[in-house]
């Protein structure tokens, strides 16, 4: 089987984890896979890096932003000539209008939903909802969700049902990890919350800022970590403020996995959610999370068992959630933990390639 997985990059995120995951687990079980790019590939790109090296890459080479008719063309091009049996698609469909049109008979085109049916749709792909729903509906494009959540939302939105493969992660090993957390306690008893998450509209960090503000004004001894990439200036601008020596910005990282090991929480604020890669990287390191109730991660946490779902996305709520964290007894704690280890079985990458290669069969 030939395969190639297309996104317009392998910079940073939890989609180009899962890609990256995919294709190395992919090719260890015989298949032919291919990455490929939209824009030109950058030193800094994390996932590019992390690739194994029987996977083939290829990038079209777009340097600037914005919309050309070339990509469509270059992409129809590269899929003819190569003769891919299978081509997934992670977003941004617009990009292959022309190669479905022209190639949907003689290949597999596969479109996974990361995020919520209704809100993860680029410009383009808005502006070309008619046909994405014929591509849909026909089955020229096979359709596939990521949790219980996104499958309703795609069902909701679209008036038909798709296939489901959960999300998955890699187990790290991260038993030897330096402790990176211990530089940010400012005391020994210090609890040190984790958010990995790009500064965006999604993800909401101003209302989680707004929420340790609150709890540090109050005498918490606590301390946020934010690392991300910054995606949305006018959103950074608004929590730039409240940066202090308890609510730290340590930019984009690459040891995301590192820090959650070592981390008392794991907090996730979102407002729409398909099912957060970094979510799963957290129980994959018994690192109890503390999300508001949006996407898949309803699927997931079952909250006093494996972590805290705040009541919704408001900043009372969730203020609640942390309170009710920090008044949990190391007992609690510890059991919390270890129930996030086990809820982590059934979102190993192993069974989302399983998942991805029956439905490729099928």
């Amino acid at each position: 089987m030939k395969v190639i997985h297309f996104h317009p990059s392998l910079a940073s995120g939890g989609i180009e984890s899962m890609i990256c995951n995919l294709s190395n687990v992919m090719v260890d079980r015989g298949v032919d896979v291919t990455v490929g790019t939209i824009f030109a590939p950058k030193e800094s790109d994390v996932f590019l890096q992390r690739l194994d090296k029987r996977v083939k890459f290829v990038s079209l080479g777009k340097v600037k932003e914005g919309f050309s008719i070339f990509e469509l063309f270059k992409i129809y091009r590269e899929i003819r000539r190569n003769k891919y049996d299978v081509v997934h698609l992670h977003g941004f469909i617009y990009y292959y209008v022309i190669a479905i049109l022209l190639l949907h008979r003689k290949v597999k085109f596969f479109y996974t939903v990361h995020s919520d049916a209704s809100r993860e749709s680029a410009p383009w792909d808005v502006r070309l909802m008619p046909l994405k729903r014929f591509f849909f509906r026909h089955a020229w494009v096979k359709p596939i969700t990521i949790s219980k959540a996104s499958q309703e939302s795609f069902l909701s939105f679209y008036g038909m049902d798709s296939m489901m493969v959960h999300n998955g992660v890699v187990k790290p090993r991260v038993d030897d990890s330096p402790n990176i957390i211990d530089d940010f306690r400012l005391t020994n008893k210090t609890k040190v919350f984790v958010h990995p998450g790009r500064i965006s509209r999604a993800k909401n960090q101003v209302m989680l800022c707004q929420v340790f503000s609150r709890l540090i004004s109050e005498g918490n001894d606590i301390v946020l970590v934010i690392a991300g990439s910054n995606q949305n200036q006018q959103i950074f601008s608004q929590i730039e403020p409240l940066f202090c020596d308890r609510i730290r910005y340590i930019g984009e990282r690459n040891d995301v996995t590192s820090l959650l090991n070592k981390a008392d929480a794991f907090c996730l604020s979102s407002i729409w959610e398909g099912l957060p890669i970094t979510l799963l990287e957290a129980l994959s390191v018994g690192c109890i999370p503390i999300c508001t109730p949006v996407g898949g991660i309803v699927n997931v946490v079952k909250d006093g068992l494996n972590g805290l779902l705040s009541s919704s996305c408001e900043e009372d709520d969730y203020y609640v959630a942390i309170k009710r964290f920090l008044s949990m007894s190391d007992v609690d704690n510890l059991k919390m933990k270890d129930n996030c280890n086990i809820s982590f079985e059934p979102y190993n990458i192993e069974s989302s390639v399983t998942g991805y290669l029956e439905c490729y069969k099928s």
